[in-house]
């Protein structure tokens, strides 16, 4: 009797590629949550809470404005922005090297911020597998979270201090972005643009988070989590339901 012919093992499907979007998608969950607050503050029915707490009415104006500018950005730079996956040696060693300095500051962020949820994880990038960006990417995520921790003038503090993050790491985070951005082959003059268009982008999500905290912080005042029959407010503010706003 002839041997079975045997099953041949199938060729595996090859796997799809991954999009990178890592740090995009965290800008668009900011847009979406800015301009949630922003109707919960322009709600009629909030509006006798809010301004018992003399709430700024400017706030939602501003961040329409603003979400507005930056998805129109966010747009340009998508559509210019070449869909590179395949980096250089040169590219992913400066990339990596980048990262390995960011992460021990992210590591103090994290327990700054031990909330999952607080939205400053999302300035320090906490979450985001920059592995899977781009050299140009990770280089803004690290000018982003240098210019927090570096004071804009001698007479101002930074806008945050993290435990453990002293002069030396500041410095070496510097050193790195000072490094790693002239170290690679020059860009051309598209990659520019798109760096300094990223680099806007990254600084208005910023901004709106800012803002968006200081509506939440006005509903928090006006909406007590413990006050009975205020939890949908509460969700329409993007606040949680059982226990005050982080922060």
């Amino acid at each position: 009797m002839a041997d079975p012919i045997p099953t041949p093992t199938p060729t595996p499907a090859p796997k799809a590629k991954r999009q990178r979007s890592t740090i995009n998608r965290a800008h668009l969950d900011e847009l979406k949550n800015s301009r949630a607050v922003a109707a919960a503050a322009t709600d009629p029915a909030n509006a006798a809470a809010l301004a018992t707490v003399e709430f700024d009415a400017t706030l939602p104006g501003q961040i329409t404005t603003l979400a507005g500018q930056t998805e129109t950005a966010i747009g340009k730079l998508t559509g210019t922005r070449a869909q590179k996956t395949d980096l250089t040696a040169q590219e992913i060693a400066a990339r990596d090297a980048l990262i390995a300095v960011i992460a021990p500051i992210q590591t103090a962020a994290r327990r700054k911020f031990t909330d999952p949820h607080d939205p400053m994880r999302h300035a320090y990038f906490i979450g985001e597998n920059l592995a899977h960006e781009t050299l140009a990417e990770v280089q803004t995520a690290a000018i982003a979270i240098r210019d927090r921790l570096v004071p804009a003038s001698p007479a101002v503090s930074p806008l945050d201090v993290l435990p453990g993050i002293k002069a030396a790491q500041i410095t070496a985070l510097s050193n790195a972005i000072t490094q790693y951005a002239s170290g690679v082959t020059a860009p051309d003059d598209q990659q520019n643009d798109n760096a300094a268009a990223l680099q806007m982008i990254v600084a208005n999500v910023g901004k709106l988070a800012g803002l968006r905290h200081q509506v939440q912080l006005a509903a928090e005042q006006a909406n007590p989590w413990r006050t009975p029959g205020v939890a949908a407010t509460r969700q329409s503010f993007l606040l949680p339901t059982d226990r005050p706003l982080p922060g």
